[in-house]
């Protein structure tokens, strides 16, 4: 995506610090209007949405972890000419390219929060890598095929959503071409010469506060990423009852916990 920024939404006075949040699959950033409609009253907040997950597709085949990065990049320096640290608010494959462009550009971040997607993620047992597997692979399935044929690689990707048990609206807005990410992840894994481009033992070089939700088949994160946040000067909480997308359904702890960690 040379030269191409990412779409965003700006909420909240010009002269506050600002607040990049950054959603995953299959969102958009009105997946925070929870979080903007109460934070724009102390920051100014800037709610991008990845190429192809909008209204219209930017490119078919999708961009992988290092043009994202480099996009999102391009997205700040618009946002923020002067080049001044900002504060990011992540989730899911938001959380993924977050910490990617944290350890691209340590100078550009000065606080982060994540949400339900560490840094380090070691599934333990068959039932949960045979679910990650599963789940991924077959969205990337949904992909190859929407390529093809768009209506049967959509439906398919939603008739998944619903099995997942994502909420009516959620599910019904997901498009095949939302399922790149995991295609270039995998990519990325299986591919030898493209293995560097993988976060790898990322240490965050920003304060971090992670935040996970508790009631979910398995869990996106590992120990030793708690561990690792905690030698940093980073914070985690769990969401009692959470589900992954917690900050809808509990949106007032995490209101808090997010002001607090940035005030």
């Amino acid at each position: 995506m040379s030269g191409e920024t990412f779409a965003y939404q700006i909420e909240g006075d010009a002269q506050n610090k600002t607040v990049v949040f950054i959603h995953g699959w299959p969102d958009d950033g009105r997946m925070w209007e929870p979080q903007s409609s109460v934070l724009r009253a102390h920051y100014r907040c800037v709610l991008v949405t990845l190429p192809n997950f909008g209204e219209r597709a930017d490119k078919p085949g999708g961009y992988d972890f290092a043009q994202l990065v480099e996009g999102l990049k391009r997205t700040l320096d618009e946002v923020c000419p002067a080049g001044e640290p900002v504060y990011l608010v992540t989730h899911d494959w938001g959380a993924y390219i977050g910490y990617l462009f944290e350890r691209d550009y340590p100078q550009r971040v000065e606080k982060m929060v994540a949400l339900d997607i560490g840094g380090h993620t070691r599934p333990t047992g068959f039932k949960a890598i045979g679910f990650i597997v599963g789940y991924q692979w077959t969205l990337i399935a949904c992909w190859l095929l929407g390529g093809l044929i768009p209506p049967l690689g959509n439906g398919l990707a939603r008739g998944l959503g619903r099995v997942l048990q994502l909420a009516g609206q959620r599910s019904a807005r997901i498009r095949s071409r939302f399922n790149y990410p995991y295609f270039y992840l995998w990519k990325d894994l299986l591919l030898p010469w493209r293995r560097q481009n993988l976060l790898r033992s990322y240490i965050p070089q920003c304060p971090v506060l992670f935040i996970y939700g508790e009631r979910k088949p398995v869990m996106f994160h590992s120990e030793q990423w708690l561990e690792t946040l905690e030698s940093r000067g980073g914070h985690w909480e769990g969401v009692e009852g959470g589900t992954h997308w917690f900050m809808e359904t509990h949106p007032e702890p995490v209101n808090q916990w997010i002001h607090q960690w940035f005030s």
